[in-house]
């Protein structure tokens, strides 16, 4: 470009930036006075900006050539990182325009800014002008000016090269006509050059080469530069650089001699040389002074990580704008506080000596506060200046980096965690750099608005101060003129008002400032008389003599002095206690710094008036840190000042000062501070508190015993210390270490009788015994013999109390203490304790007069606080809450998804889904699913809960389950309107958000899709219908919410339930979450979602028979046999018959994977002998276990592939006519692989529909029914057998489980612990265990005998109470009524029970065990105020029904299976043992014998048969079929009883066959 100008061309002070191209440019300043380019600082709205003009010599001027070679020259310098290229290139009729960014300071500027640069900060500059070189020259990329000016740095010291002007400044220049270098390169008019000497050609000389730039011509130019950072002055002139081209000038001489540093010395000369060819290359200068020059971190670490945090591109995270604030700051500093400990050991390994890794101990509770300690992750230690720093290294890169961002932070805790990587570096820095770099930035925080951030400067100040071992002159007065006045507003006094938290704070950092201050004082009269500090006056400097160095440090130090008595006598006097108190901690140091006199003016005078506080934790404080004022004072001071005060102190009614003082004489006495003559005094007094009833002053008073004997001799411990001591102890110990006399002392007086004498010193009237304490006038000791305790230790023994002289009233008070437990040989206790007890309970008395009661004694009322009550109405609770669970609102408890399901997902293609719907199923298959989605399932659906992360993926990522949402960045939620998303339409309600960048790594987690560029939400209703994929498992699986839907409510904080159902308009979200649990605790889901709750009478019902004249008063009913219906719908075995608690209707579940719902109202009219309403699982799928969920109308079934299904029957029973809705699907879970519930029970608890499994794999699994979520697993012993059923006892809080062994376990379901297991000795499975939920209940069990017996026990006491056995059972004697703790058997025991169980007779079934159980109790009569009548229903494998009487056994009958010529049986009781009745089925011969038609299982009795009567064979054959007809041909697997509207006998059998009888 320069080709077409020249020094006629009009000057480019005339342009500006006043065009259309420009309009979003606010013009700001010009910069600089360039004739070429004007350079202009403008506005934009994300920031500042400069643009760069220049103006065409003539309209006709074309700039295209220049403008492709900018843009192609940005495109390089994108990925060059300490590059800055020009944002916007333009051409315009007038001129052209180049803009970029605008960074505070060039290196030209930032060599003249505080704070300077240290020697380590100029070489990473250096190496990042290299690198930046190098990467440029690496891509043909040749600058062509390198300068100060055209190197900006941040103020974290990140530099770019920027201004590239090789593509339109001339490359060489005339060495006759300097006017062309004013022109084009003298942009400041300083007429310094960094031009390579090889660009200037002389008169009629042509280039070499083509005509440009070279590599070389820029390393010159940045030796130039390198040269000047170090010198801080410019080693070239124009005239210079001619006469360097001649030979007659050398900087090696004039300049570059002067830098310290001769590595860096050879390597500026290297690239000043005057040849070309004799320079090499950026990337070659690196390599060869690295380790010299240029430190090993530098290299790979310390540039990729200063980048990544530079850039914040860099992760993808979003660009903070002038107008909003991301927080990146705040993240900086994270992401190096996370990082520290990696910084710290690369920092430090590259520099080859590796530091210890630090070791930590947390602090104890009253360690001191200083030294800190540093709690960074991994780095935790107590701060500690590493060993005499010279020069500083890589960590100062690191600290202006968390400098230069603690002023931008957004949040308090990022600023926290500055100032504790502030600390972590001020370690690792020169004491120079900790006063200079460090304390500025810490001090500006301690006027920060939050009171955490200013208690952290604080501290942080105090131990970078303490850390510094050598001032330097510049920081004499660091104290008095700078950190002082900066802590002025910290005290009480000030006009800015600081919590007493703050202040507190400083209380503890003062005495630690004070000494450091003193230090520094000393350490600078040191330098002065070393002559190292200059005076103020040069001109008297040759005058200064010693004494002047004197009257300066009295000078200084008086004014030192001044400035901390104003704040320590501001924090002393503090309103707050905690203040205070804190100043104790300081008062010691404090001490030593003001000296002898000035403290006790300063400090001693306001310390004895914190002992009159009614705080006792200050008191306590004050005897903590009095033994260090002691040492102050010395011995006279404390005996005449301090030492009243403690002993007085010892009666105080808090026991906590009692113990401290104690402790503080123990201290004392240790430093031997004490005469022989206060000792005796002392331990006289003090030993009578080892019969105090509290063990810590009781173990306080044995220690200052034990430290009082250490500076005596034997003589004086035995003639003197055991005579006064001698009376508490029950011996006398051979040593006087604290162990021992503890162990020697007599038992302490009951708190019960210090208690009774206090109320006895209180009451006193006339009494004689407590007047020795009411004359003494202290308790305390002085110079006179009258004012120690009455009575010496020397005169205690048991008699001492008779010896005393007494009235009535304390023999009456002596009474009532003898009757409280006072022993003759606790007289002494009491006779000792007497001042004590009297002293403490008058002051008592006193300070609780004088006291306000403490608010937090009380309750506090809401008004006193200043809290405005607000009243929330309630409106449309009810239906708000439904609407909200129909939408699916509440639909809660979706298991996170991992990173492997994210990763299966983005690896998951468009291709998969396809094949997935070619494989989709037939077309009626198809329609049916589709039917089913809309009719059958009109709630919100919830994806099968699995336990593998592979499982979750295929039931909840499927491309049926999850919407296809790869197409667009905007999910729309899928399905049919009845169908909806939990949250309605996509962004409906009033949660409006912008579009947003997110995080695409971490936002698989959240999505069922690939990874997109953004995502957004929108208020818009989007309604879709998508072509869907079958299911993957075999059980029917229901859609979930759309995804989009789901991470909106996950991520939005905002969402509230139930904002319509009240007038609620803030948006407290703590307020929120109480109003919505106040309305799910009112209206349960229960309630709505698994319908309303059935009431059930709490009295036994009664039951009657369909004929009225059946039903005589006071006798309870007995089913007679009678045949009312048969069923025949289920094609395979019923396991499960089960009635519904309103006895409205039956459901029984079968092994062709149905339940079938039978309605009893049709029964009674006859009118059908159809189920109402069938629920089918999968096809092959069979229904193992099914239990109703409590007082409601729904039931769970299971089935064998281990899917949990809970279902609602929508029942309407009204005018004796009943309507059953289509049975719905409300909850599915999926057990895993191989897993599946073989029983359920299910019960309400807490606020919790819980369901309790027992699987085939012995484990017990407990789900919370309304969010479906895991509340706990637990897993039985695999050897004890597989799980046939349990039962839970009705407060929930144990459970009993049953297993094919014929095993017991208990389990705990409070503290989920197996607490016993008991085995039956016929190991046979048991089938059934039934506890009725009532007061002290009796446990049925039927099978593990291996007879067909039911046993009833009393399990608390573990007692078979009663035995019902049927006719074909052997008797086995006490087998059947003992069990056998399994927990101390020994190995092998199970082991041979199966060796004798398992071996069948010839005529019998392995196992007669009864597989069916009812037990009910029934009200004899209309009132139901009698006990009830208890009665037993039972079958089993021998294909009959009985009916047991408990009350009257003989009445017992066969409801079912007796042959047609079989005779009733009989039923007749035995006792065998005192705690055990045995109810036994007695057969009796038959009538007639027929043929036996396959029941050879049926009976056992082997009874002889008659030869038949004379009969006709047809009518023989008829009679057998109407018999074969009325009962079951095959085993019966469950028995249930319908009450209402009359008695009524269900059974089932394996068959699939179902009866009924009455």
């Amino acid at each position: 470009m320069g080709q077409g100008f020249s020094l006629t061309t009009l000057s480019a002070g005339s342009a500006n930036i006043d065009v259309p191209e420009l309009a979003d440019l606010q013009y700001e300043k010009s910069l600089g006075a360039a004739r070429f380019m004007k350079s202009v600082r403008a506005r934009h709205k994300d920031g500042l900006v400069v643009a760069r003009v220049v103006m065409k010599p003539y309209a006709q001027f074309n700039l295209d050539i220049y403008v492709k070679r900018l843009l192609e020259e940005r495109k390089l310098l994108a990925d060059v990182p300490n590059a800055l290229g020009y944002h916007r290139i333009l051409e315009t009729a007038v001129g052209g325009y180049l803009v970029r960014q605008y960074i505070h300071s060039s290196l030209y500027d930032r060599l003249s800014t505080r704070p300077f640069l240290e020697e380590i900060e100029k070489k990473w500059l250096s190496f990042q002008l290299l690198c930046a070189v190098r990467d440029c020259h690496a891509r043909n990329l040749y600058h062509g000016d390198i300068k100060t000016e055209n190197v900006l740095v941040t103020s974290w010291n990140w530099l770019y090269l920027t201004d590239f002007s090789a593509s339109y400044k001339p490359a060489f220049l005339p060495e006759d006509n300097p006017a062309d270098f004013s022109f084009y390169f003298d942009m400041s008019g300083r007429r310094t050059c960094y031009l390579a000497p090889e660009r200037f050609l002389g008169p009629g000389a042509q280039p070499e080469g083509e005509g440009v730039v070279t590599w070389a011509m820029d390393i010159f130019s940045v030796g130039c530069v390198i040269a000047e950072l170090f010198l801080e002055s410019p080693i070239f002139s124009l005239s210079q650089l001619f006469k360097y081209r001649q030979g007659e000038y050398d900087p090696a001489h004039s300049h570059i001699s002067k830098i310290q540093d001769k590595d860096v010395r050879e390597l500026i000369l290297h690239m000043i040389q005057l040849g070309p060819n004799s320079r090499m290359a950026a990337e070659d200068y690196l390599q060869h002074w690295r380790g010299k020059v240029f430190p090993h971190y530098f290299y790979g670490f310390l540039q990729q990580y200063m980048h990544s945090i530079t850039d914040p591109s860099s992760g993808r995270k979003p660009v903070t704008t002038a107008s909003e604030h991301l927080g990146e700051p705040d993240d900086r500093i994270e992401q190096i506080y996370s990082d520290f400990d990696k910084i710290s050991h690369l920092l430090s390994n590259n520099e080859g000596n590796v530091p210890a890794k630090p070791q930590h101990s947390p602090p104890k509770p009253n360690a001191r506060l200083f030294p800190l300690c540093i709690d960074i992750p991994n780095y935790q230690h107590q701060a500690t200046p590493a060993p005499s720093l010279a020069v500083d290294d890589g960590n100062l890169i690191f600290l202006t980096i968390v400098v230069s961002c603690l002023r931008g932070t957004a949040r308090a805790s990022a600023r926290l965690r500055g100032l504790e990587l502030l600390l972590a570096f001020a370690e690792r820095l020169t004491d120079e750099a900790k006063l200079d770099r460090v304390v500025p930035y810490v001090a500006t925080l301690l006027m920060d608005k939050s009171e955490q951030v200013k208690i952290a400067a604080l501290r942080t100040m105090t131990q970078i101060l303490a850390m510094v071992h050598v001032v330097s002159p510049i920081n004499a007065y660091v104290f008095p003129e700078y950190v002082l006045p900066r802590l002025e507003p910290y005290l009480p006094d000030s006009s800015t008002a600081v919590s007493p938290l703050v202040r507190m704070h400083y209380a503890w950092c003062i005495g630690t400032l004070a000494t450091t201050a003193a230090r520094y004082l000393d350490m600078i009269q040191a330098l002065r008389a070393e002559g190292s500090l200059p005076a103020a006056d040069p001109e008297t400097e040759d005058d200064l003599t010693s004494s002047y160095h004197r009257n300066q440090f009295d000078s200084d130090r008086q004014n030192l002095l001044e400035a901390f008595e104003k704040h320590t006598k501001a924090l002393l006097t503090d309103s707050d206690a905690s203040v205070r108190r804190a100043m104790l901690r300081s008062v010691s140091d404090l001490c030593v710094f003001f000296g002898s006199p000035r403290a006790n003016d300063v400090v001693l005078s306001h310390l004895n008036t914190y002992l009159n506080d009614p705080d006792w934790m200050l008191k306590c404080t004050f005897f903590e840190a009095i033994v260090g004022v002691a040492v102050f004072v010395g011995g006279a001071s404390l005996e005449g000042y301090i030492l009243p005060l403690m002993v007085q102190a010892l009666t105080d009614p808090e026991e906590f000062v009692v113990e401290k003082v104690i402790r503080a004489f123990s201290s004392i006495a240790e430093l031997g501070l004490f005469q022989r003559s206060k000792t005796w005094e002392l331990v006289d007094i003090v030993a009578r508190l080892t019969m105090h009833p509290n063990i810590w002053i009781r173990e306080a008073a044995a220690q200052f015993i034990s430290a009082a004997s250490k500076y005596l001799s034997v003589a004086d411990t035995h003639s003197i210390l055991v005579n006064l001591i001698r009376p508490y102890l029950k011996v006398v110990p051979s040593g006087f270490s604290e162990i021992r006399i503890l162990d020697s002392l007599k038992k302490p007086l009951p708190r019960l009788l210090i208690d009774m004498a206090s109320n006895w010193a209180m009451s006193a009237q006339k009494g004689m015994f407590w007047v020795p304490a009411r004359q003494q006038q202290t308790f305390t000791f002085g110079s006179t013999e009258d004012t120690l305790p009455t009575i010496s230790g020397r005169e205690l023994d048991h008699r001492v109390l008779q010896r005393m002289p007494k009235n009535e009233e304390d023999e009456q008070w002596i009474r009532k203490l003898r009757q409280a437990g006072m022993a003759t040989e606790d007289d002494f206790k009491l006779v000792a304790l007497r001042e004590f007890i009297w002293r403490v309970t008058h002051r008592r008395r006193s300070d609780a007069v004088g006291l306000t009661p403490s608010k937090f004694n009380s309750i506090v009322a809401l008004k006193d606080l200043g809290i405005k009550p607000l009243t929330v109405l309630f409106e449309n609770a009810q239906e708000t809450v439904d609407r909200a669970r129909d939408t699916g609102a509440l639909d809660e408890g979706y298991r996170p998804r991992t990173i492997r399901d994210a990763l299966l997902d983005a690896s998951t293609t468009e291709a998969d889904a396809q094949a997935a719907r070619r494989i989709d199923g037939t077309q009626p298959e198809r329609r049916e699913r589709e039917e089913g989605d809309g009719k059958r399932i009109t709630i919100p659906s919830r994806p099968k809960f699995v336990s593998s992360p592979s499982d979750l993926r295929s039931a909840l990522d499927s491309p049926s389950d999850v919407d296809s949402i790869r197409r667009n960045s905007l999910q729309v939620p899928r399905g049919s309107p009845s169908t909806q998303s939990p949250i309605g339409s996509v962004g409906a309600g009033e949660h409006m958000h912008p579009l947003r960048h997110r995080n695409s790594a971490m936002s698989l987690l959240n999505r069922g899709d690939k990874a997109h560029a953004e995502t957004g939400t929108t208020s818009t209703n989007a309604f879709g219908k998508v072509d869907t994929a079958p299911p993957r498992e075999g059980s029917r699986t229901r859609q979930p919410a759309s995804p989009l839907a789901l991470e909106q409510r996950h991520r939005s904080p905002s969402w509230v339930h139930f904002r319509e159902a009240h007038n609620y308009t803030g948006n407290d979200p703590a307020v929120l979450k109480l109003l919505d649990s106040m309305l799910l605790e009112r209206f349960p889901s229960g309630e709505t979602e698994f319908g309303n709750r059935i009431q059930l009478s709490s009295r036994p019902q009664l039951i009657k028979y369909k004929d009225a004249h059946h039903s005589p008063t006071g006798i309870p009913w007995r089913p007679e046999g009678t045949l009312v219906a048969t069923f025949g719908e289920h094609t395979a075995a019923v396991n499960r018959v089960l009635v519904s608690s309103d006895q409205s209707f039956f459901i029984s579940a079968s092994d062709d994977g149905t339940v079938k719902i039978w309605d009893v109202s049709r029964l009674e009219r006859n009118i059908s002998r159809r189920s109402r309403q069938t629920y089918r699982l999968s096809d092959g799928v069979k229904v193992i276990s099914l239990v109703f969920v409590e007082q409601t109308h729904c039931f769970v079934a299971t089935g064998d592939d281990g899917s949990v299904h809970v279902v609602r029957i929508d029942y309407e029973g009204t005018g004796g006519s009943a309507k059953f809705g289509r049975p719905r699907l409300l909850r599915e879970y999926q057990l895993p692989d191989g897993d599946h519930a073989v029983w359920s029970e299910h019960y309400n608890e807490d606020n919790k529909s819980v369901l309790v499994l027992a699987t085939n794999t012995s484990r017990i699994i407990a789900l919370e029914l309304r969010t479906m979520t895991e509340l706990f697993t637990l897993r039985n012993p695999l050897n004890h057998g597989t799980p046939t059923c349990f039962c839970v006892d009705r407060r929930a809080h144990w459970l009993l489980l049953g297993t094919s062994h014929g095993v017991l376990d208990l389990w705990d379901l409070r503290f989920k612990l197996r607490l016993k297991a008991w085995v039956f000795h016929g190991a046979a499975p048991i089938h059934r265990l039934y506890l009725p939920r009532v007061r002290n209940p009796r446990l049925y069990i039927t099978g593990g005998t291996g007879q067909g017996e039911v046993t009833v026990w009393d399990f608390a006491r573990l007692v078979c109470k009663e035995v019902y056995r049927t006719g074909n059972s052997r008797d086995i004697g006490s087998k059947s009524t003992t069990l056998i703790d399994l927990d101390e058997e020994k190995s092998g025991g199970m082991l041979g029970r199966f060796a004798t169980s398992l071996e069948p007779t010839a005529s019998s079934t392995a196992d007669r065990g009864i597989r069916g159980l009812v037990v009910n109790t029934q009200a004899i009569d209309e009132r139901g105020d009698s006990k009830g009548h208890t009665f037993l229903l039972t079958a089993g494998p021998d294909w009959k029904v009985r009916y047991w009487d408990t009350s009257r056994p003989e009445s017992s009958i066969v409801i079912s299976g007796l042959e047609a010529d079989e005779a009733k049986p009989q039923y007749g009781v035995s006792q065998p043992s005192p705690d055990t009745v045995v109810i036994s089925e007695r057969l009796m011969q038959p009538q007639s014998q027929s043929t036996s038609v396959g029941r050879e299982s049926r009976s056992s009795s082997g009874s002889t048969k008659r030869p038949p009567q004379k009969s006709s064979r047809s009518g023989l054959i008829s009679l057998q079929q109407q018999h074969l007809l009325k009962s079951h041909l095959d085993t019966i697997l469950d028995v249930a009883l319908l009450e209402q509207p009359y008695g009524m006998v269900i059974s089932a059998d394996r068959s699939g066959v179902i009866y009924m009888f009455m």
